[in-house]
């Protein structure tokens, strides 16, 4: 409403200086002239430069509305970094746990390895050295034997010489 004030203005005052000027009064006809004019301009105009301002708001309102949307998908996609940085912060620390758990489970595997293993080479070492104690007996009776059935001077009998046999193995 103030711009079709202000338009009207801008037409009125340059007919009011001129008709002040001359020594003639025709503002009256010259006003009309003018009102009939700038009816004329309205009519046929008005609806193109209605259209025009409405397109305009439009584009402006649609301008807006296409960056409303943007900052809302912005937000969205913040939102769903945010996220997806606390699920990968959360899996980390559960690959972290994992890792420390199963470099324990290891831990206590090659420990009972470890143990198992020594406990193997304490048994075999055992199984040998009760195989060569029986071999060193073996080797004694087989010595003790031979110096009895080889010497001269004993004559024994069977029944003797198997008590003593048990006597020197014991």
């Amino acid at each position: 409403m103030n711009s079709i004030i202000r338009i009207l203005s801008l037409f009125f005052i340059p007919t009011f200086l001129l008709a002040a000027g001359s020594g003639e009064v025709d503002i009256v006809e010259r006003s009309i002239n003018f009102v009939i004019f700038f009816a004329l301009i309205y009519y046929f105009a008005a609806d193109k430069v209605k259209t025009m301002f409405v397109e305009r708001r439009n584009s402006i309102a649609e301008s807006l509305s296409k960056i409303q949307d943007k900052l809302q998908e912005s937000k969205k996609e913040k939102q769903k970094a945010l996220k997806q940085l606390e699920e990968a912060k959360k899996t980390a620390n559960d690959i972290i746990e994992t890792a420390k758990k199963e470099a324990l489970i290891i831990a206590q595997k090659v420990d009972e390895q470890t143990n198992e293993e020594i406990e193997s080479l304490v048994r075999q070492f055992n199984d040998d050295i009760a195989f060569e104690r029986k071999k060193i007996e073996r080797s004694v009776v087989a010595d003790t034997l031979e110096e009895f059935l080889n010497s001269d001077l004993l004559t024994l009998n069977k029944e003797t010489l198997v008590r003593t046999l048990l006597k020197k193995v014991a």
